[in-house]
């Protein structure tokens, strides 16, 4: 039964802050030292994990908040979580918000331009995801049957766009999202890690996967209407 995904409204402008900021303002680790942009950053997604029903709903993982790694190494082309960051807030959340767990993850895909993104589908999951995501989930969650994890992936358009929110095309449309806000356009991606009955770990994407935003198509019209 394939695993639904719902990010809550007041995550999506977390995911997008934080994948604008990466991507667009400079990184510095002194003052005098030479900044960079274009970088991949790193997050986390909380909230509460519901079981498949007899009646045929499937299992959900639902995010109510998010919140991002500082501590990441960050690259253009990866980022590096630390795993004793991530084991600390999620001890820090056990303590004082019981009522939250760590259901999963995101990372943004900076790109230099839309016809990068394009070439390369840049919005799909890297190999580097893939294979990085089941080691994740068994380190920090593994009591967890299965973790959501999203992409958000960034470029710069020339001018400002005016494409509201759509499904991705083909087997990947119940996953992801595509749409423009002001100069730039974001694809998020919708992937799981699942723990099988003989306790590997297996990663799911595209039809596999259903991503729900609920308010995102109607946030981003009514933006679109406005002007």
């Amino acid at each position: 039964m394939r695993t639904q995904i719902i990010i809550e409204d007041h995550v999506v402008p977390q995911l997008l802050t934080s994948a604008i900021e990466a991507y667009e303002m400079e990184h510095r680790t002194h003052a005098k030292g030479p900044g960079k942009t274009n970088l991949e950053t790193f997050g986390l997604l909380w909230g509460y994990a519901l079981p498949a029903r007899e009646n045929g709903v499937p299992p959900r993982l639902v995010a109510v908040t998010a919140t991002v790694e500082t501590s990441a190494l960050r690259h253009s082309d990866w980022v590096r979580p630390s795993a004793e960051s991530i084991r600390s807030k999620r001890d820090f959340f056990a303590e004082y918000w019981p009522q939250l767990e760590l259901i999963g993850t995101f990372h943004s895909h900076p790109y230099d331009s839309l016809d990068e993104v394009n070439e390369v589908r840049g919005w799909r999951a890297s190999e580097g995801d893939e294979e990085y995501w089941p080691g994740l989930h068994k380190l920090v969650c593994p009591e967890m049957d299965q973790m959501a994890h999203l992409t958000i992936t960034i470029t710069g358009l020339s001018r400002r766009g005016n494409a509201i929110p759509d499904r991705l095309a083909g087997n990947e449309y119940n996953a992801g999202y595509v749409f423009n806000a002001d100069t730039r356009k974001f694809w998020i991606k919708g992937h799981t890690s699942e723990r099988m009955e003989d306790h590997s770990l297996e990663v799911f994407t595209d039809d596999e996967v259903l991503l729900e935003i609920p308010s995102l198509s109607q946030r981003f019209r009514d933006s679109v209407l406005r002007k």
